[in-house]
């Protein structure tokens, strides 16, 4: 075997600054390039102010993390960069493979910073599982095949020497400096890579009224068989679980493509081999917004009625916000109020019959407004994992504050008389908007409802509860409220600990029912209601189709 040194980066040249470097001001532009090293070490290219320039007209140096006077530029380059690589990972979770031709072998860390692995990793990998081979460029010496293998000389010391040299030298010298990682195992394969107060005009019925219920709640999927064992049979389910794994995969990759600049749907069944949800064929994931029947009006119609409002940046004051004209949200002291608090979290203030109304396109506040909430790209990553009793349900991988806003139902966007003749399955998956609507209201010319079953979201496998933790609300912003066609926008009632399933109850109405006549008599199961599976501990029983 023959040795080759693996790549060691070379000292960088002594600049000239002048005799009178130390009593001068160095202006600097700021950074403009960074480079990672085979050692994981990160080093930024500094371009400096005209003042300092060399012969040949460059005024860029390479400079190391902590260098005084520097690092706040470092900071600011390194969270303009990530919060670029991770726009573009949540885009899509492609990710360009291999080295170019004009590519040096000690580049391979500062493009894979630049194509956004790790931001693609947290995104689409779960529990950070890596399938990449560690890069070892440590500065140990490497063993090649070679035409001849003669006996190493005296003077080389081989990998598993240097090793044991290395821990020795870190253990009697802990404590005495920063510490080094020891390096891996120089096998041929570890240096390899792979690809890697009013309460309306009138009576209102509370929102939302959900008008089924999904088959899951009722039973358990047909799907939910025990793991088969041994021999073929065993053979067959590991080959299930592999196309399983690629229905899984794909079906994220497609899902991360319309996620708008949301955070990641990723999904979990710890319960069967059934990797994703049964969807309808085509089905169309819509992170926000609504797709319109033919003959539903489209919000653009009333775009110049649209009231705005000129605060500078953000809007602190509801009385002095114009698009809260509209608004009749006000506090215990008849002043009017935003929806939500400074923080950006919805304040429960609603009351049946209103709308939040946020702050719109023609607003001269920014995306930084504290009265622009549900608009706003979803920060919560996503899962939505297959429950042992309800089918799919879905939860969020971070703790939830009270207020927390989560996201919009989305879908097809039809009139109430064709929601009304749906059956089935079909007919689970429909909210209508009915905010502004009494228990006497039998017109149906403007009213409208939301068909998730072929257009939607991940909120379209939020299960039902008797006791849930999430509310329903309705929001405008790029209408009005008089159109009836507000989003429908999930805010956390409570604090959820991660990875606790997410709920609404489908039948807000019932509830109230439920607390007015308690101790009173016992309520009798509505004529085609189903039987509830949620657990919790004050279940009605039942849940109204």
């Amino acid at each position: 075997m023959r040795t080759v040194r693996a790549y060691s980066p070379s000292p960088s040249p002594v600049e000239d600054y002048g005799s009178d470097a130390d009593e001068q001001e160095w202006t600097v532009s700021g950074v403009v390039g960074e480079s990672v090293d085979g050692f994981g070490q990160h080093r930024y290219v500094v371009k400096w102010g005209d003042n300092w320039r060399r012969q040949d007209g460059s005024n860029t140096t390479w400079e190391k993390p902590g260098t005084e006077g520097l690092q706040h530029f470092f900071e600011r380059w390194d969270k303009q960069q990530r919060a670029k690589r991770m726009a573009k990972a949540q885009r899509s979770p492609e990710i360009e493979v291999g080295v170019a031709s004009h590519h040096m072998l000690h580049e391979d860390r500062t493009i894979e910073l630049a194509r956004g692995y790790e931001e693609l990793k947290k995104l689409y990998l779960p529990n950070g599982m890596d399938p990449r081979q560690p890069i070892d460029f440590d500065g140990m010496r490497k063993k090649v095949p070679g035409r001849a293998s003669p006996p190493l000389p005296q003077h080389v010391v081989d990998a598993r020497a240097l090793l044991a040299q290395r821990k020795a030298s870190q253990r009697s010298n802990a404590g005495s400096g920063p510490r080094t990682r020891t390096p891996a195992s120089s096998s041929a394969s570890s240096s390899s890579r792979s690809p890697s107060p009013v309460q309306g005009r009138r009576p209102v019925r509370p929102l939302p009224r959900r008008a089924g219920v999904r088959r899951a709640v009722s039973s358990a999927a047909p799907d939910s068989e025990e793991e088969p064992a041994g021999g073929s049979a065993s053979r067959a389910a590991r080959s299930g679980q592999r196309r399983q794994f690629k229905r899984r995969k794909s079906l994220e990759f497609k899902w991360a493509r319309a996620l708008q600049g949301a955070k990641s749907v990723t999904f979990v069944n710890e319960v069967n081999y059934e990797e994703v949800p049964s969807l309808v064929e085509n089905f169309k994931y819509l992170e926000r917004g609504y797709v319109r029947a033919p003959d539903v009006p489209s919000n653009a119609e009333v775009a110049d009625c649209l009231v705005s409002c000129e605060c500078d940046d953000r809007c602190d004051d509801a009385a002095e916000c114009g698009c809260q004209g509209p608004s009749e949200l006000v506090n215990s002291s008849g002043e009017r109020i935003f929806a939500y608090t400074q923080r950006g979290l919805f304040n429960f203030a609603l009351l049946p019959g209103m709308e939040a109304i946020e702050c719109n396109d023609s607003c001269s506040c920014d995306e930084t407004c504290p009265n622009r909430v549900a608009q706003r790209p979803r920060d919560v990553p996503i899962e939505v994992f297959r429950t042992r009793n309800c089918g799919w349900g879905a939860r969020a991988t971070v703790a939830l504050p009270p207020g927390k806003v989560l996201g919009i139902y989305t879908g097809l966007l039809i009139r109430r008389e064709e929601a009304d003749t749906y059956q089935g399955e079909r007919k689970s998956y429909i909210f209508d908007l009915d905010v502004h609507e009494g228990a006497d209201d039998d017109d149906e010319t403007d009213k409208y409802s939301v068909d998730g079953h072929a257009h939607g979201n991940w909120t379209r496998f939020v299960n039902h509860s008797c006791e849930p933790n999430l509310r329903v609300y309705p929001v405008v912003w790029d209408t009005i409220p008089e159109l009836n066609q507000p989003y429908l926008a999930f805010v956390a009632m409570k604090n959820i600990p991660p990875r606790t399933e997410l709920t609404i109850d489908y039948d807000p109405k019932a509830a109230e029912e439920a607390r007015r006549s308690k101790g009173k008599h016992r309520q009798r199961t509505p004529e085609g209601a189903r039987h509830c599976m949620c657990g919790s501990a004050n279940c009605r029983g039942w849940v109204r189709v």
